[in-house]
């Protein structure tokens, strides 16, 4: 089964992803964080540099976009696929985020599902309408807007559309994050996309290999999982869940360090420099215990230097869990 590495807005660029996959590896496919779509069709420099192959080396990369016009959608799969060579593209259906799903984007394509429908009719419909080299499209959604149980009608307007493979997080938009994952409308949908010949990808909590092994064993027939929050915290997860070393102290040591200098180079700013760093650290906290004074040490550092100092002191007098 193969292991996704998840798109995180700010958190993910191109930087992290190439530096990931050269210390730990393990991950099958990283996506790149959602490309807004416009009506002038156009990309701006960010989006430019997260889908370019020169700064992805290595990496089984998948672009992913997110829009609410049919019409664009079709114009970015086609302009990205064509112009990079991208096999696959990836929309998002999933984003809770208020900013947009007021757009009714992500998660509030889901609020409407006559909408949703109009959508996925227009899209499969330009993208198919004498078009030759059409890369396969995926979908990451969550299993519902309101209600989790809007799961079947999703469902059911899913398989009628040509999607290659469906990446699900199986909470509603309006849980956000919050209780446990609702195995059950999880299980539903992974049984009627597997007998319709479309992949299913599982997309949540998933922080251990024990995590993993609940999954897979339960779902044996996964296409993959998408892993996200837990990556950034235990960077070696999908090496450990493939049977590899966890990492310890001075490896990850040295993957903060070449992120530092990384940022340092193509930011060259240090309040940029830090807020980058500083974000990361929020969600990699969790992997260590104890040494609160020295996390405290390191986030008040307002220099690359000093902050290098505390960083290598806090790593190395920490234990990782």
């Amino acid at each position: 089964m193969d292991i996704y590495f998840a798109p995180m807005e700010g958190m993910t660029p191109p930087l992290l992803r190439t530096l990931h996959n050269e210390f730990f590896g393990g991950c099958d496919k990283y996506f790149t964080p959602f490309i807004s779509t416009n009506e002038n069709y156009s990309l701006n420099q960010k989006e430019k540099k997260d889908i370019d192959p020169e700064l992805n080396k290595g990496l089984n990369l998948v672009p992913q976009i997110i829009s609410n016009s049919a019409e664009q959608s079709a114009g970015y799969i086609m302009n990205i696929s064509g112009k990079y060579g991208y096999k696959e593209i990836n929309i998002n259906m999933g984003c809770p985020s208020g900013t947009v799903v007021s757009k009714n984007k992500g998660s509030g394509m889901l609020k409407d599902k006559k909408f949703l429908e109009e959508y996925m009719d227009e899209l499969f419909s330009f993208l198919y309408d004498g078009k030759e080299n059409v890369p396969d499209i995926s979908i990451k959604t969550r299993i519902g807007f309101y209600s989790e149980d809007e799961h079947k009608e999703l469902t059911d307007l899913i398989m009628a559309h040509p999607v290659k493979q469906v990446i699900i997080h199986p909470r509603s938009r309006v849980r956000m994050y919050e209780g446990s994952t609702n195995l059950d409308a999880f299980t539903y949908m992974y049984d009627a996309l597997k007998s319709a010949g479309i992949g299913v990808v599982y997309n949540g909590d998933i922080k251990t290999p024990e995590d993993y092994e609940r999954i897979s064993k339960d779902y044996p027939d996964l296409d993959a999982v998408m892993i996200g929050r837990g990556l950034l915290s235990d960077p070696s997860l999908a090496r450990r869940i493939k049977g590899g070393k966890c990492v310890d102290n001075e490896e990850y040591l040295s993957y903060m360090e070449a992120l530092l200098n990384g940022y340092a180079e193509q930011l060259g700013n240090d309040k940029h420099i830090l807020a980058k760093m500083k974000d990361l650290w929020n969600l990699a906290k969790p992997a260590f215990s104890g040494n609160e004074k020295g996390f405290k040490d390191m986030s008040k550092a307002d220099t690359i230097e000093s902050y290098r100092v505390c960083m290598r002191q806090f790593i190395r007098n920490s234990k990782l869990l």
